[in-house]
C-alpha cells in the first residue's frame, strides 16, 4: 500500500517532534553535589547505636537477622573485608558525588549518567538510552544495573541485580533480591534523590529515604580520599572457609536491649517493623514510653556532648526480661544463599 508523500513527510515531522519533546524533557544533572542536609548528623561522630532500627520496616526475618548481627567481627570475614556499601549509601555517606553524562560518540546524546564513587561506595552507571538488563542468571555486584527514563523533569531509576549487604550503618539487612526505585530531581542549584527501597526477604514494605545536595565549586576530590587496595587476610580464625559466620546466637547478642535500657525504646520498637512507618503509631508508643531522667534533648550525644555529661555511659544492669551481657554464639554452617557467600 502507498501512502501519499506529505503522509510520510508528515509522520517524518512528528516523530522529530516526538523526539524532540523528549529530549527537552531531560534536565542536565552534572555537576559537582555535596550533600546539603545530613539524616545521619548526629550519628556520624559516634556511630550508630547499636540493634537501633527505629522506623525501618523489617519484617520477622529482618528482625532476626539485625538482633544476631555482630558488626566488629562480622565485618572481619574473608569475604567481608574488602566490601563495600550499597546504592543507598548515596543517602548515607558524607562524600559528595560527581555527576556526568556519558554521550554517543556519533549523535552527542546522552546515552547515560555516571555518578562517582568513593572510597567505600563503587561508582554508579544510570542507562538511558533503553540498554539491556542482564541475563536472569548474570551474577550481582554491589553496584547492580541501573537503567532510567525521564518523566517530566524527573530521572526515575529502577536498580536491580544487587549484592546483599547492609542497609544502613547500623547493620540491618538487605538481601540480594533487593530492588531500589531512585527518583532524581534538579531545581537550579539543588539536587534532591529520594529512594525506595524493595526487599522481599527482609522488609516486610517499602522503605523511603530521601537526601538534598547543593551544588559545589571547583575540584569535588578535595575530600574524597582515594581508594585503597583491599588485599583480604585472614583475621579471626575459622571464618575463611565461607560457611561460617561471625553472628550472635538467637537471645545471646549483649547489646539487644541497649536502647531499652539507655533510652527507655521498647525493645519491639527498636528492632523495626512495617508498622513503624505510619504516622498512627505514635499512638501507640506513647502508651508505652516513659522518658528517662535526665534526658538530653538537644544535640544528644553528639560529637560535642559525648565529652560532657549528657551522654553518659549506658547502665550495666539488664532490662527486664533481657540479657545485659551474652556469650558469643558459636559460628554455624550459613544457608547456600545467606549474606552473599555463594555466587549469585
Amino acid at each position: 500500500m502507498r501512502f501519499p508523500p506529505f503522509t510520510l513527510i508528515g509522520s517524518a515531522c512528528l516523530a522529530l517532534l516526538m523526539y524532540a519533546a523528549a529530549a527537552g524533557a531531560q534536565v542536565d544533572l552534572s555537576g559537582n553535589w555535596a550533600a546539603a542536609d545530613s539524616p545521619d548528623r548526629l550519628v556520624n561522630p559516634i556511630g550508630p547505636l547499636p540493634v537501633d532500627y527505629v522506623g525501618i520496616p523489617l519484617n520477622a526475618e529482618g528482625r532476626a537477622m539485625g538482633a544476631t548481627a555482630d558488626p566488629s567481627d562480622e565485618q572481619q570475614e574473608l569475604n567481608r573485608q574488602c566490601q563495600v556499601w550499597l546504592v543507598n549509601y548515596f543517602v548515607e555517606g558524607p562524600f559528595p558525588i560527581a555527576i556526568r553524562p556519558i554521550t554517543d560518540p556519533i549523535t552527542g546524546g546522552v546515552i547515560a549518567w555516571h555518578m562517582s564513587g568513593t572510597p567505600d561506595r563503587l561508582p554508579e552507571t544510570i542507562w538511558v538510552n533503553g540498554h539491556p538488563p542482564p541475563p536472569l542468571m548474570a551474577r550481582h555486584t554491589w553496584t547492580g544495573f541501573a537503567s532510567g527514563h525521564w518523566e517530566g523533569d524527573t530521572l526515575a531509576v529502577s536498580i536491580i541485580d544487587l549484592k546483599d549487604g547492609w542497609m544502613t550503618r547500623g547493620d540491618a539487612p538487605e538481601s540480594n533480591q533487593e530492588t531500589v526505585s531512585m527518583f532524581l530531581n534538579r531545581e537550579d542549584d539543588l539536587l534532591t534523590m529520594n529512594f525506595i527501597i524493595h526487599d522481599p526477604v527482609y522488609l516486610g514494605a517499602p522503605y523511603a529515604r530521601g537526601r538534598t545536595f547543593r551544588i559545589m565549586d571547583g575540584d569535588p576530590n578535595f575530600n574524597i580520599a582515594p581508594r585503597n587496595d583491599c588485599a583480604p587476610a585472614e583475621i579471626v580464625s575459622g571464618l575463611s572457609d565461607g560457611y561460617h559466620a561471625a553472628r550472635f546466637l538467637p537471645g545471646k547478642n549483649p547489646d539487644l536491649n541497649y536502647m531499652m535500657t539507655r533510652y527507655h525504646i521498647p525493645l519491639q520498637v527498636a528492632v523495626g517493623g512495617p508498622e513503624e512507618i505510619y504516622p498512627e503509631f505514635r499512638d501507640v508508643l506513647r502508651k508505652e514510653y516513659t522518658v528517662p531522667p535526665g534526658y538530653c534533648q538537644v544535640d544528644c550525644c553528639s560529637a560535642q556532648a559525648i565529652r560532657g555529661t549528657n551522654c553518659p555511659a549506658p547502665p550495666k544492669a539488664a532490662a527486664p526480661g533481657g540479657p545485659a551481657t551474652g556469650e558469643r554464639g558459636a559460628p554455624g554452617r550459613r544457608a547456600a544463599r545467606s549474606r552473599g557467600t555463594a555466587p549469585e
